[in-house]
Order: structure tokens, then C-alpha cells, then sequence
């Protein structure tokens, strides 16, 4: 029996808060999973690192004209690799009709819409829970077949030699190292440059760190120059624009604690187990579960936007007026009390 589980999401955060939901499946089993993601989020290399993913299938999963392109490709991948039985943590249709082409014995999926005509209609997912996060929805379908899932483990657990080859780049500049995530592609989510660069004087001057790397890739906005710009330690801070995924995901593993917005960089760090102060924009607090992980919310946070109105997210607020409030003061105070 070969266990494949599909998630086509080409976000980071979200195939990273999915990892508690692979290592249970894996764990209910007793043995590796295959994993199929979308090959945009270019994690493949670190993912097959972990010793509950066997390896890692790469589709682009694309609607229109290369709808049937990308579900044949897929379809043949699974007959290569010979599933006997997948999961889809989606509702989407794409990744069950590949599952049917290839002669997949049994196929679990949210069976949401068209979907549930295609995958084992004794187990899914009512139109209702679309109006929950992720993780609850995940949570509730792998509960329906029995699968227990535990969020005190490290989901993400990176070679020794890997890491330690690329500790030696950064060597010189002198500890603790902490990083900075500052940027989102939804604005929503972003606290304030400015607030940075306070943050990380007070950080620097308790000496809880002496050099910040800045994780930042948005090309619109000049994220770094804002934060040095702001603080009195402008030598103190890496610029790590330049550096690609899996060179982030080991920088955040060399650090001594994370702190950032609730965003891709902020799950990696909770599923490696590293200590992780995430702000909280005005988005659901309960979705990232990683153990590890302080969350800091506004004093206005409202919990009615934890259940959508039709679906999960449909009711956040757009602006970023709500994580504005969070205090500098109120962010280093955590850290403090938490380290």
C-alpha cells in the first residue's frame, strides 16, 4: 500500500500548516507518505528531508486550457509511483479525477461539489466547515476516518550538515541572530516597518540579539530600507531579499528565536519547532496550531471572523487599521516573558 496525499495550494503557509495532517496520516499507518504540492512553492528538497515523506510529486495545477494537461500528468505520476490510496485535503476535482484515471483503490477527499462523485462519499466534508480555517478543516476530515492528529512535534526537521555548511556563511556576524519576517502579499497583515526597527532597538539594546536578518521579498515596497532607516543599530541587519526559499527555511533553523507576521516565513518557523512570535493581523489567530508559537493579537481582535460567512477569510478586514494598534511595547513584552 503506497499513501499519496494531495494539496494544491501554491502557498507556503499553507502546505507548511498541513504538515501535522501528513505525519498523522503517516503515523495512523506506520510508515512514509508520498507528497503531491504544487510545484510553485519550490519546498521539495526540504520536505523529502523528513522522515515521513517517502518523496515529493511536483504539479502545477492549472485551470483553463491546462486543466486536463496538468490532471494527466498527475494521473501518470500515480500509476508510476503505484498509489493504493490518497487523501485531497481540498474540495477541488482536479487531484480526484487523477486519483480515478490512475486505478486508485480508495480516494478520501472533502467531497465538497463536483468532487463527491469522484472519492468515498461515507467520508467528507459538509458546504458548512468551508466556513472554518484549514487546520479545522483538515483536523475534522482526518477525525472522520479515525486519524488523531498531535501538534506538539516538530514538523520540520532539517539536515545537520546542510545547516552547518550554511551556518558557516553568516559566521561572522556576531549572536544571537534572530530573524525578521516583515512582508505579506496581502498588506492586511503587515505591521509597520517603523515598529520594526523599534522592535529590534529594544531587542538589540537587552542584548536578546545582535544580528536581525530581514526576510523580505515583495519587490514593491523597499521593506529594509524603512526598518534601517528607523533604528539607531543600522549595522545590526542582514538584507535577506536575495535568498531563495530553501536558503530562508535554514536561516530561520541557525536562529535563536523568530519573530514576524502571520505569513509563509511564521509557519516554517513554528513547524521547526523554533521559538516564534507571530503578530496577528486581522485574520484567524487559531489557524497556525505549531506548539511553538506566541501569538500576538490586537486588542480589537474579533473572534466572529474565525467562522467566515461563507467561507474561511471572507469577513477579515482589508486594511491593516487593526494591526496597526499592536504596540511595539506589547511585542517585546512577549518576547521577553516567553524567552
Amino acid at each position: 500500500m503506497d499513501i499519496c496525499v494531495i494539496y494544491s495550494s501554491p502557498k507556503l503557509g499553507d502546505i507548511i500548516l498541513q504538515l501535522p495532517f501528513l505525519k498523522a496520516i503517516s503515523d495512523k499507518y506506520n510508515k512514509k507518505i508520498i507528497v503531491c504540492i504544487n510545484k510553485h512553492i519550490s519546498i521539495k528538497e526540504i520536505l523529502e528531508e523528513q522522515d515521513y515523506i517517502e518523496c515529493v510529486i511536483e504539479n502545477a495545477f492549472r485551470k483553463g486550457r491546462f486543466f486536463f494537461h496538468d490532471v494527466l500528468k498527475l494521473s501518470n505520476n500515480l500509476k508510476k509511483k503505484r498509489i493504493t490510496k490518497v487523501f485531497i485535503f481540498e474540495k477541488t476535482k482536479g487531484p480526484a479525477i487523477a486519483a480515478k484515471l490512475s486505478g486508485v483503490q480508495e480516494i478520501y477527499g472533502f467531497g465538497i461539489g463536483s468532487q463527491k462523485y469522484l472519492v468515498d462519499r461515507s467520508i467528507g466534508l459538509e458546504k458548512n466547515d468551508l466556513r472554518y480555517n484549514y487546520s479545522h478543516q483538515s483536523e475534522k476530515f482526518l477525525n472522520k476516518l479515525n486519524i488523531v492528529t498531535r501538534y506538539d512535534q516538530t514538523f520540520l526537521n532539517l539536515k545537520s550538515n546542510t545547516t552547518d555548511s550554511f551556518f558557516l556563511k553568516y559566521r561572522k556576524f556576531p549572536k544571537p541572530w534572530v530573524c525578521f519576517a516583515v512582508d505579506s502579499t496581502e498588506v492586511n497583515r503587515i505591521w509597520p516597518q517603523k515598529n520594526f526597527a523599534q522592535l529590534a532597538d529594544k531587542i538589540i539594546g537587552s542584548n536578546l540579539a545582535k544580528t536581525i536578518f530581514v526576510i523580505n521579498h515583495e519587490n514593491h515596497k523597499n521593506y529594509f530600507q524603512e526598518i534601517i532607516k528607523n533604528s539607531y543599530y543600522k549595522n545590526n541587519f542582514i538584507n535577506c531579499k536575495m535568498l531563495n526559499r530553501y536558503q530562508i527555511i535554514h536561516l530561520i533553523n541557525i536562529s535563536t528565536f523568530f519573530v514576524g507576521i502571520d505569513s509563509g516565513p511564521s509557519c516554517v518557523a513554528g513547524a521547526l519547532g523554533k521559538k516564534t512570535f507571530c503578530i496577528i493581523g486581522p485574520t484567524d489567530a487559531t489557524l497556525p496550531r505549531f506548539v511553538s508559537m506566541k501569538k500576538i493579537i490586537s486588542d480589537i481582535y474579533d473572534q466572529k471572523r474565525e467562522i467566515g460567512i461563507k467561507r474561511c477569510g471572507d469577513n477579515f478586514l482589508q486594511s491593516d487599521s487593526e494591526v496597526r494598534t499592536i504596540s511595539v511595547q506589547k511585542v517585546f513584552d512577549t518576547i521577553v516573558k516567553y524567552l
